[in-house]
């Protein structure tokens, strides 16, 4: 078997994608991961699909505390999320408090970990 390296892959704009084992979108009507098999050009290629959790903001956090929780799971730092907002530090970290308070968590990480609908089912 010849493996292609991606780099060899070349512009795929304007590329002839042609679908050849169903659908690749239209995640939410699947439950689980799937396959796909598609052809760019005169190579087979996989696709591999897995829906995304949906997001469960904590109860009683506004827009902003929104963008910032948004901000952590990108995986930015506070200093990070301060140049971002054009903010201080501090008041980052006071917002971070608040959403922590909020979410009943102590850390950003405890905070990744409640963010998705399966959460409350392990």
């Amino acid at each position: 078997m010849v493996e292609s390296d991606p780099k060899d892959a070349g512009d795929l704009t304007g590329a002839d994608l042609t679908e050849v084992d169903g659908p690749t979108s239209d995640l939410e009507s699947e439950a689980g991961p799937r396959v796909s098999r598609m052809r760019v050009g005169d190579e087979d290629i996989l696709v591999l699909s897995v829906p995304l959790p949906r997001l469960r903001y904590p109860e009683g956090t506004t827009s902003a505390e929104h963008a910032i929780i948004d901000a952590v799971l990108q995986g930015l730092t506070v200093k990070e999320i301060a140049e971002q907002r054009g903010a201080s530090l501090r008041t980052v970290t006071t917002q971070l408090g608040t959403i922590f308070r909020k979410a009943e968590v102590n850390s950003q990480a405890e905070l990744i970990a409640i963010m998705s609908d399966d959460a409350d089912d392990a």
